[in-house]
This record gives structure tokens, C-alpha cells and sequence, in this order.
């Protein structure tokens, strides 16, 4: 269960971003999934390309912490990564969120291997290159999730198909909302 202080800002930052226009979080139920994937996965090493408001992170933060882990987040706009930080701390979260402002392939390539879980929310063309920089830091068993699979299914494609047809990954495409791909690599 989401403790009561990330909850209330869960509820805030829903509430705001629906004031902005360049608001581009997951909805509240694809949240709820990264949660869960998260806490029962045992994730501990969490990376996040596109932060935004801090909406996801929120989910993802306090599914690392229920597991003693971090979650790593990337942005390019720092504007946006402004307000995620006093929504994280404000959740209480700050201690487990590193916030990365900048090219999100920089980022991810200064990350140690050993990333757990890893949640692709950004330049949806820009996928296959974020996951050409990320391979190579995730950990053996791990799960990758991606947004907008419905919204977004054909500036996607190329990155789902290679990620289906690899042959190491369990995938299944979650029709919620935006629409949601989870991969699995027992390892």
C-alpha cells in the first residue's frame, strides 16, 4: 500500500496537471501497475526516462522504496524537473529519487549496471535509442515498461517489435489508458 504522504501528493499533482498543458503523465491506473510491478518484482533499481511533473515517479519512487532501492529519473526540461523535485519531497521521497536533468542517453549511460526495472516515458521516437543505452546497464531479471502503446502504437512499433521478437523478454501489452507494455527477463 502507497504510504498517506505519496498519496496526497498523488491526488496534488493529478489535480495540477490538469491545469497544464504540456502535462504528460500516465494516468492514475498505469501508476498503480508500476507500483505493483515494482513492489512485487523487488525492484531496487529503478530508471525513468521522462519525468515530467514527477506523476509516475511518485509510483515508481515509493514502489524502490518499499524494496530499500532508488529510482533514477531523467528529464530534459528543467522546468518540469523544478516541480518534480518539490513533489518528491514534498511525498517524502527525496531521499530515494535522484532527479537527472538533461539528454536522457547521457544519463543512462553514466548509470552502473544492475537497473531492475526501467519505465520508457519520453520522445516516444526517440525509444530505440534511450533502450540502445540502457541494455546494456540492466540487470539479467528485469522488467521494462513502456507508455503509450495505444496512443502512440506507430512511432512505436519498431522499438516493440525488436523488443517481441528478441526472444528474452516475456512481453504483454496492457490495454489501459494510454496503453501500457510490460516486459519481463527472468534472467
Amino acid at each position: 500500500m502507497i504510504d498517506a504522504d505519496v498519496a496526497a501528493v498523488i491526488d496534488e499533482v493529478e489535480a495540477f496537471q490538469k491545469s497544464r498543458s504540456d502535462a504528460w503523465n500516465v494516468p492514475r491506473e498505469e501508476g498503480m501497475i508500476l507500483y505493483a510491478v515494482a513492489v512485487l518484482g523487488g525492484c531496487r533499481r529503478i530508471a525513468e526516462v521522462g519525468t515530467s511533473y514527477g506523476f509516475s515517479g511518485l509510483f515508481l519512487g515509493a514502489g524502490a522504496r518499499a524494496n530499500g532501492g532508488r529510482l533514477d529519473t531523467f528529464d530534459i526540461n528543467p522546468d518540469k524537473h523544478r516541480y518534480a523535485a518539490v513533489h518528491f519531497r514534498k511525498a517524502g521521497l527525496f531521499d530515494v529519487v535522484v532527479l537527472h536533468t538533461g539528454d536522457a542517453a547521457q544519463g543512462l549511460d553514466a548509470l552502473e549496471p544492475g537497473v531492475d526495472f526501467a519505465f520508457l516515458d519520453a520522445t516516444k521516437s526517440e525509444t530505440l535509442d534511450y533502450w540502445r543505452t540502457l541494455e546494456p546497464k540492466l540487470a539479467p531479471r528485469c522488467v521494462i515498461a513502456v507508455d503509450n502503446t495505444a496512443t502512440h502504437s506507430d512511432v512505436l512499433a519498431p522499438f516493440l517489435d525488436m523488443l517481441r521478437t528478441r526472444g528474452d523478454f516475456a512481453c504483454c501489452d496492457i490495454p489501459v489508458e494510454h496503453g501500457l507494455e510490460l516486459a519481463v527477463r527472468a534472467g
